[in-house]
């Protein structure tokens, strides 16, 4: 027991040695690290050791691991580990915290200047080092490549550190080198020194603002003409604050030392980092988005920098974390859907409106951990690497739901409204783009306020979140949540009643007509289930996903962002097709749609608990206004455009009804819609047909589609 809990627990340096995680040696990190080394056994009882590093990521990853104390990263870096983004997806930081902004990294695109490169797309097919693996400069290099429309793959990659790209360029190995670093950068140097014809490539306009709108922390940044030698000309790139973080349980004596000798010192560690970043400034602090140590937090304020922003300032409120598998957390989820469908039959509200359960018992413990995040009682941290598989089996059953035939037997009338629902789609991303820009927030804000979950509902809000979360939408998974659970009270709010006002005030009764239900009554036999056939269902279902992910990869090639399940869709829609219009083999798809249920309910009961409820507060007007847009849009475009569009008769206004309800929902609010009018007034069997067929089958395929296509114009 005494070495379970020894080994469990973070290493406390009440001590006075501090091992530093800096960088390569031929970088910035490692000269600064150096200099507070020295600097720190002269003048203090301090005793710093080096750890020379891949750089950003692995430093904190040994920090986190407690094989470091302290550690210099780059703060985009920094931004992405704390919210548990990129390389460090469902595995946020728990133990490290910031302890000063130190100086600003300049993006450097070191090239042989022989070969007379203008531009980044000029680095096609050459011999390119993009940093080391774990680096900060890997993942800089990754997103300045994308703002020319470029990857990885179009280079021939190389994994070195400064020292060695230099060496490497040096004796004509590689054509360039990426660094991140202040300028002068020793590596970068040495080299120009050594006689050997270097360049650096500016950043164009269009990249900067793709940088900037795309990812936090960037910032215009010049290279002076004479910095390096043989550089005549200033070089416009961005740069990145360059971070020290330690572990929270370092002593407050020895972060105080630390931050008391770099202030003594600053001006012999701007002359190392080449820049005059005031490291103790105000709007230096608020730069980071990392809470401080409550050493260095106290410090702040003794030496009076109060102005640091909340969420900066330290956590000094001594918090638990709880940490759950992947098993726990769907454990979680399993509880939330139990207890959601146990209020459902309670509260006739949450029946009415069609609230999925998942979303019911979710939300309840999204609220909980809410209150016991923000009163400082415990945080909790979720392994959502199921919530993934579950996500991509549910859009790959709705894959299989893909069927042309059925599209053909509804005759014109079918694909007249696929087309109407193709515009409300594209018409809401206007809409919520639109409001956006009026409201000066971020086009990608918008984007979880449009199809993603009017549409889309809950299970595309679920997955285009964290895609929108890795471009730097913070909470977006929180708000297209919140928005999908709107829309589904909104559209069933909105269905019954405009359908009545048009049926009683057009006298829309005499227009009913009679019409053939066969295929409705076919198509229904195909998705009768047997027990023996759910194991078949599950192969095709894993057989699609596998295929899918060749897809997907082929896709990414494009330069494009799609969500992980775009191949899956499309494999399975291809397989259903082929066996409708073959007979060579069957689809199991009233198999395929239960098992599809089940892991849509996994899915939002695993979205749900992991809501970070209080990153509404901040949109909350925003949210109220684009919200209050697609209620709008969805009411001008049900009467005015469906009804006229679909004939203006009985059929067109039960359409209008469930096109309020899937429009603004899911398919089940439509039908609960249509089913209300029906009831008391008469049968609609075109309204059955064709809800059903666009709604399930096609909407949320063409709707991925459309998303995919405003995320990557906007971003």
């Amino acid at each position: 027991m005494i070495v379970l809990l020894t080994s469990g627990c973070a290493k406390q340096s009440e001590n006075n040695n501090i091992h530093i995680g800096t960088g390569g040696t031929g970088g910035t990190y490692f000269a600064y690290g150096n200099a507070l080394k020295d600097i720190a056994e002269q003048e203090s009882d301090i005793d710093m050791s080096i750890q020379i590093s891949a750089g950003s990521a692995a430093n904190l990853r040994l920090l986190e691991n407690n094989i470091v104390d302290m550690a210099i990263v780059q703060n985009d870096t920094l931004t992405d580990a704390y919210n548990g983004k990129g390389e460090f997806e469902g595995n946020p930081l728990k133990i490290t915290k910031a302890v000063a902004g130190l100086y600003t990294e300049s993006y450097q695109i070191v090239v042989n200047k022989k070969l007379k490169l203008n531009s980044v797309e000029d680095l096609n097919g050459l011999r390119v080092s993009v940093g080391e693996e774990g680096s900060g400069v890997l993942k800089n290099a990754k997103n300045i490549l994308r703002a020319y429309g470029m990857t990885i793959d179009d280079i021939d990659v190389r994994y070195l550190s400064f020292e060695d790209a230099a060496n490497a360029l040096k004796n004509g190995e590689i054509d360039a080198f990426f660094v991140t670093a202040s300028a002068p950068t020793k590596a970068v140097s040495d080299l120009a020194d050594s006689n050997v014809a270097i360049d650096i490539l500016s950043l164009d306009d269009r990249a900067i603002r793709f940088l900037q709108n795309s990812y936090s922390g960037y910032s215009v940044t010049t290279i002076k003409k004479g910095t390096y030698k043989g550089i005549n000309r200033d070089i416009t790139t961005v740069g990145v604050m360059a971070v020290l973080v330690a572990n929270s349980n370092m002593s407050s004596n020895n972060i105080e030392t630390v931050l008391n000798l770099i202030k003594s010192h600053q001006d012999s560690f701007n002359k190392i980092s080449g820049n005059n970043v005031n490291v103790f400034d105000e709007s230096t602090l608020n730069n980071i988005d990392v809470p401080l140590h409550k050493a260095a937090s106290a410090w702040y304020s003794d030496n009076g920098i109060t102005g640091v922003k909340a969420e900066v300032k330290a956590d000094t409120v001594s918090r638990k974390t709880l940490n759950l598998d992947m098993y726990q957390t769907v454990a979680v989820a399993v509880l939330a859907l139990f207890i959601g469908v146990l209020l459902k039959e309670k509260i006739k509200f949450l029946t009415t409106f069609c609230i999925p359960a998942p979303v019911v018992g979710g939300m309840i413990f999204a609220i909980i951990f809410c209150a016991l995040y923000a009163f400082g009682i415990m945080e909790i941290n979720f392994d959502e690497t199921l919530r993934n598989v579950c996500m991509v089996m549910f859009f790959t059953s709705v894959g299989f739901q893909a069927n042309m035939k059925v599209l053909k037997s509804g005759g014109k009338g079918t694909f007249i409204f696929l087309a109407l629902v193709l515009v409300l789609i594209i018409s809401q991303n206007f809409v919520a783009v639109g409001l956006s820009k009026i409201l000066g927030i971020n086009p990608l804000i918008g984007m979880c306020t449009g199809s993603i979950s009017m549409i889309g509902g809950h299970g595309t809000a679920g997955a285009f979140g964290p895609l929108l979360e890795d471009m730097n939408v913070d909470g977006a998974t929180t708000l297209a949540t919140a928005a999908a659970t709107f829309g589904l009270v909104a559209g069933s709010l909105m269905g019954g009643p405009l359908a009545n006002g048009l049926i009683r005030k057009k006298n829309l009764l005499d227009t009913a007509v009679y019409e053939d239900d066969s295929m409705l009554v076919e198509e229904e036999i195909k998705h009768r289930r047997e027990v023996s056939m759910y194991a078949p269902a599950v192969y095709q279902l894993t057989l699609a996903m596998g295929i899918g992910t060749i897809i997907s990869f082929v896709l990414s090639k494009t330069g494009m962002t799609f969500p992980i399940y775009i191949g899956s869709m499309i494999v399975a829609a291809v397989m259903r097709n082929i066996s409708e219009y073959t007979d060579g083999f069957r689809i199991h798809m009233g198999e395929i749609n239960d098992l599809g249920s089940i892991c849509l309910s996994l899915f939002l009961g695993v979205a749900m608990i992991t809501l970070k409820l209080w990153q509404l507060a901040a949109l909350a007007l925003p949210l109220f206004i684009l919200l209050a847009g697609q209620v709008v849009l969805m009411y001008i475009f049900a009467r005015f455009i469906v009804f006229k569009c679909m004939r203006s008769d009985y059929d067109a206004a039960v359409l209008a009804a469930g096109t309020c309800g899937f429009g603004m929902g899911a398919t089940p609010n439509a039908m609960a819609n249509m089913q209300a009018v029906t009831e008391k007034y008469l049968p609609s069997v075109k309204a059955f047909l064709l809800i059903p067929i666009v709604g399930s089958m096609f909407a949320d395929f063409l709707n991925s589609l459309t998303i995919t296509f405003f995320i990557n114009f906007l971003g």
